[in-house]
């Protein structure tokens, strides 16, 4: 699932959006349960006839997907290759199953193999959860309930179906060489595809015109974990270098000016560090205490994207020496320095 759209006032502009798809790309909105709302999946209909993010299991979702591969002379039989951005299940619900109807392979990011496989463990969720200071109760309720809903509109796939890509690899696509870009920060491995020739980046769900990604919170041994928000701003001057004309994103219209989209997001990123930093003057406090202060999606389900956005900026506060990290039994917090 993507993020949230932009709230509050930030220093730059929106990147404008683009009103026509560029030649040979087909664009078809598909349904999804979650809050984000509905998912971009690609057609390529040129051989090898691909579709880039088939979307979920919701019913209906295959149906319209259906619908515009005919309206193109096309059917599932016809798809020679599918590719997922990431791992999260409005991009990925429906891969095994079309995988399997027309026996494509399913491309993807070489670290999101795992977790297109199968969920994340359990058991180092719920510590990474702890260690934020989510009560116990509150922290398996979370992880059950978010599973879940995942579990009822995805089809894991086989492993023999998967075909995965390195960065820098290059995938053949729809008549076109698509060069893979694998970058952490909203997923592990997310895969953006950029076009060399045709200057078009399909950015999956790194690069959103009007929403921002949540950083991925996951655990990283030792019950540390990943600097996602670190890792996605330090992502962002590549594709600002690239200077794609057109990009295809995930969720939203096709948008250019993405140097306009890097600025935005980094006054975002560190706008919130601000409000991180207001908070902390009052004293030492953990992600699940700061995200309730901020009310940033506190509540149910999506206080997962609340702490993740939290954790994601103190990150960037402790990597910029304006907050430090102090361990309490199991749970961190932070503070400002002395």
């Amino acid at each position: 699932m993507a993020g949230r759209r932009y709230r509050g006032r930030m220093a730059s502009e929106l990147p404008p959006l683009v009103k026509t798809l560029p030649d040979g790309v087909g664009r078809v909105s598909l349904p999804t349960p979650f809050r984000v709302g509905r998912v971009n999946c690609y057609v390529l209909p040129e051989r090898p006839v691909t579709v880039i993010d088939p979307g979920t299991l919701q019913p209906g979702s295959l149906a319209k997907l259906r619908a515009f591969l005919k309206s193109d002379g096309l059917d599932f039989d016809d798809v020679e290759q599918i590719i997922v951005t990431h791992h999260h299940a409005d991009h990925c619900g429906a891969a095994a199953v079309l995988a399997a109807r027309s026996r494509a392979s399913i491309v993807c990011g070489h670290p999101e193999v795992s977790r297109l496989l199968e969920p994340a463990d359990f058991q180092s969720r719920r510590a990474l959860l702890l260690r934020l200071g989510v009560p116990g109760s509150t922290a398996s309720s979370l992880i059950e309930t978010t599973d879940a809903a995942v579990e009822r509109v995805i089809r894991r796939p086989h492993p023999d179906m998967l075909t995965p890509m390195r960065d820098g690899d290059v995938v053949a696509a729809g008549g076109r060489r698509l060069e893979c870009i694998v970058t952490p920060g909203h997923a592990q491995g997310h895969l953006s595809l950029w076009d060399p020739d045709a200057r078009v980046l399909f950015s999956g769900d790194h690069l959103l015109a009007r929403i921002i990604p949540v950083p991925s919170l996951e655990a990283d041994g030792d019950l540390r974990h990943r600097h996602s928000m670190i890792e996605y701003l330090g992502s962002l001057p590549r594709f600002v270098a690239l200077d794609p004309e057109v990009m295809l994103p995930g969720h939203g219209g096709a948008f250019t000016a993405v140097d306009v989209l890097a600025a935005r997001l980094r006054s975002h990123a560190w706008q919130r560090a601000g409000e991180i930093e207001t908070i902390l003057r009052a004293g030492p406090a953990n992600p699940f205490e700061i995200s309730h202060s901020l009310q940033w999606q506190p509540d149910e389900a999506r206080l997962l994207f609340g702490l993740a956005h939290v954790q994601g900026h103190l990150d960037l506060l402790e990597d910029a020496g304006r907050v430090s990290a102090e361990q309490h039994a199991v749970v961190v917090a932070y503070r400002l320095p002395a």
